[in-house]
Parts: C-alpha cells; structure tokens; sequence
C-alpha cells in the first residue's frame, strides 16, 4: 500500500513540479518529497496499529520496572522477569542464566568454558538462522548445536560487548515456529541489560537488608545472653554446691536434676547467642580437609551413636585450603548435627568434599530425612528460626545455620540449601581455596 502510495505521489508531484522546475530536478525533489512522507506515514501507521518496535520495548520495559517495584527478592523476580519474556515474545520458554565462573546457569547449563561462550561473548547474540548465514568456523558451529539442542530461538549477552557478561538471556523457539528477526533480536538486547541491572540491585539490596537485620539481631542476641549469663551464674553455683544431697527417688533429687539439666540448657543457648552476636575475625591458616573432617567425625560421634545415625565421609582428595580451622570444624559440627537430628535411626549422613572448580571446593552434608518444606525453605537462615520439636533434646536454638551463614561469609564463600520433603537435604558450601587476607605464598 505505502508502495502504491509512493509511486503515484512521485508521478503526481513529477507533472505538477515539471511546469516549475527544470529536468531532472522536478524527478528528484518529487521523489524525496514523497519518500518523506511515505516513511513519516510508515511510523505513524506503525505506532496507530501496534507494530512500532519503540512502542513494545517501552511496554515490556514498564512491565519489568513494575514487577522491580513489588519488593520481590531477587529470586522471585527472575522467575517473572522468565515469564514475561516469554509471554512478551510468543515464545516456549525464556531462561535467565547467571555466571557462576565455569558456567551460566538457571533453567539452562552454558559452559563458560567453551568455544561457543567465546563466540557469543564475541557477536552479543545468535539465532540458529544467524549462524547459519556467518563464515563457518568451529565455535560458532558449536554454538548453532547448542542452540538447536536445546530449542533455542535467540541467546543474547548482557551487557553487550562485556567479555564476561553477567546475564545470558535464552529464549525459546517462537510459538508460531517463526524465526526472531534482527528489531526482535534489538529488542531483547535492551530488555535484558534493563533485567541485568534491576536484578543486580536486587541482590544488593537485599544482602545489604540482611546484613542490617543480622547486626540488629546480633545486638539483642548479645545483651539478652550476657543478661541470661549474669541470672544463671549463681543458680549453677547453688546447683554444684548442693549436689549429692538429695537421695535418688526423692522428689528433691530429680527437680535437683531438672534444675542442672535446664541450666546447661541455657548455658548452651547463652554460648551460641555469643558466638553469633560476636564480630568475629578468622584467624586464616592453611588446613588439610582431611584433617577437618576427621576433627567433625570426633566432635560428632556422640551425636550420632546417640541417634543411631553413621556418617560416612566421602573426600578422593588431598585438598588444603586457606580458612580458620575451628570456624571450618564449626560450620561442618553444626551441619552434621543438623543433618543427624534430622535422619531416622540405622540411615546415614554423608559428608562429601570435592573441587568445585580451580581454585573452589565444595563440601556438602547431605541426608536421607524429613526434608524442609517449600514455605521454610527460604527462612531455614534467619536467627532463631527453627523447625524442631518443642521439649526435647534436639530442640534448636534457631542460630545453628546461621552461624554456618556468618562463618561461610566470613570465607568469602557460598552456601546454599537443596531439599525435599520426604527424601532428605543436601546442603551446599563452595569455599575458595585462598582468602584475600592470606599472602598466596603461603598456600604453596
């Protein structure tokens, strides 16, 4: 239509500038006239009916600037930034895949270590269609398989031109079967570097937030404990000088007995509440894993054979790392206790160490046990947030992961939780094996 509307305005215009003008400046000022107008009426047209490129990216922008305001932690707002791309761009499905050093990950795993990382690192996006049409050379045939392995449709880089972006967005092959155009292609590029900055001040903000609640909490933690020490010191000391004086079977005998058994109770809270209120400053040495393991096996045994658990412990490695030896024995202690009170009688903890990747270890704790729930899961870290029973001896204090949190930051590290209800835990610690703090001459 606009064709038509061009040719018969340039014939139109050529006659009525062709009594006026010489030839052939009559042709030239009717055709740039003309085409003036037919592009203005192309935009207009365009932005009327809904077809205009700017018009959807500002949509699709507002959408992930609202979804940005709810509050949603990080987590929550990849799975709808995901959703939105998806509906947005009539697509199977989008992914949102995030460095992790050897690999980007998420709904998909992409190897940073590859030629075809290199290749979109290089060009900022593909689509198979796109490959097909560059020079042939083997990371780009390479990245062409990846994505007709895994039906994608377009991969982009965010930001572009990075040689180490910090978000890959894959989208899906088009409902329609179509293939995504270069305006399309445009278009995802802006929605993602928007993604990768909304999703990076989420993250900050919200360690920041749990830093701040953390500190808060550690405070209160440090005057009730120091409150708690000063009530139960003389109560102890009346316990100690009046055991041995009561008969056994008498009713003084056994309150004589609740009263030493509910001191040590809050001795024991009391001595964690310090330990998770205090600024701690790790005293960095180079450790055998080995050595660490053997040292939670002991400290652990009585637990375990109180429970009738075994714990089984899996490292092929000679491995040291750079870290605080009784901060490490600590953390380790306190996740196979977790894992133990967790676990049936006659199952099995295991505590499992291997490279995670050069320069990384991961150790891990996993059991076989009544797992946590979906609704708990993200709450297992807060400070005194428990799920054990009331009255009995496994009764938590709710400190015990949180302290694994501060020891596992106080490393420079990673942990993180994998469970389901009903077939156990396995929980995450990814330590690197120098710290900042350490000459790295030492470590050799």
């Amino acid at each position: 239509m606009l064709i038509l509307v061009l040719g018969v305005g340039i014939l139109d215009l050529w006659s009525l500038f062709g009594k006026i003008f010489p030839t052939p400046a009559d042709l030239l000022l009717s055709i740039a006239i003309c085409s003036t107008v037919v592009f203005w009426l192309d935009r207009t047209s365009r932005h009327w009916i809904g077809l205009s490129g700017e018009k959807l990216t500002s949509e699709i922008r507002r959408a992930a600037i609202t979804l940005a305001r709810s509050g949603s932690r990080p987590e929550k707002l990849v799975v709808t930034f995901q959703a939105l791309l998806s509906q947005r761009f009539h697509t199977q499905f989008a992914a949102l895949l995030f460095d992790q050093e050897i690999r980007y990950s998420g709904m998909l795993d992409f190897p940073a270590d590859r030629p075809a990382y290199s290749a979109l690192c290089d060009i900022g996006w593909a689509t198979p269609e796109s490959l097909e049409r560059r020079r042939s050379a083997p990371a780009l045939a390479e990245l062409r398989e990846y994505l007709l392995e895994h039906s994608i449709g377009v991969m982009v880089a965010a930001p572009r031109g990075s040689p180490t972006p910090s978000l890959i967005v894959a989208l899906g092959t088009k409902l329609n079967r179509w293939p995504h155009t270069y305006p399309e292609v445009q278009r995802l590029q802006n929605i993602a570097e928007l993604m990768d900055n909304i999703l990076i001040h989420s993250r900050l903000t919200t360690q920041a937030a749990l830093k701040a609640k953390i500190e808060q909490v550690a405070i209160l933690s440090r005057g009730l404990a120091h409150d708690l020490k000063n009530l139960i010191t003389p109560i102890s000391s009346f316990l100690v000088h009046t055991d041995g004086q009561f008969s056994p079977g008498t009713a003084e005998h056994e309150v004589h007995a609740d009263a030493k058994r509910s001191v040590k109770l809050m001795a024991d809270y009391v001595r964690e509440a310090l330990f998770f209120a205090n600024q701690l400053t790790p005293k960095f040495e180079l450790v055998r894993l080995t050595e660490i393991s053997a040292a939670t096996s002991a400290s652990t045994a009585a637990h375990l054979s109180r429970h009738g658990v075994a714990l089984r412990i899996e490292s092929p490695l000679e491995c040291s790392l750079v870290a605080d030896r009784a901060l490490l024995q600590r953390l380790l202690s306190n996740l196979v206790v977790n894992a133990t009170d967790a676990s049936a009688a006659g199952s099995t903890v295991v505590l499992r160490i291997a490279e995670l990747r050069p320069g990384w270890f991961r150790l891990q704790v996993c059991d076989h046990g009544s797992g946590i729930s979906p609704e708990n899961l993200g709450r297992i870290f807060d400070p005194y947030f428990t799920t054990k029973e009331f009255g009995n001896d496994t009764r938590g204090f709710g400190l015990g992961l949180t302290i694994c949190q501060k020891i596992v930051q106080l490393h420079h590290g990673v942990i993180a939780v994998e469970s389901e209800p009903g077939r156990g835990t396995t929980i995450h610690v990814d330590l690197p094996q120098t710290q900042d703090d350490f000459p790295p001459e030492s470590t050799s």
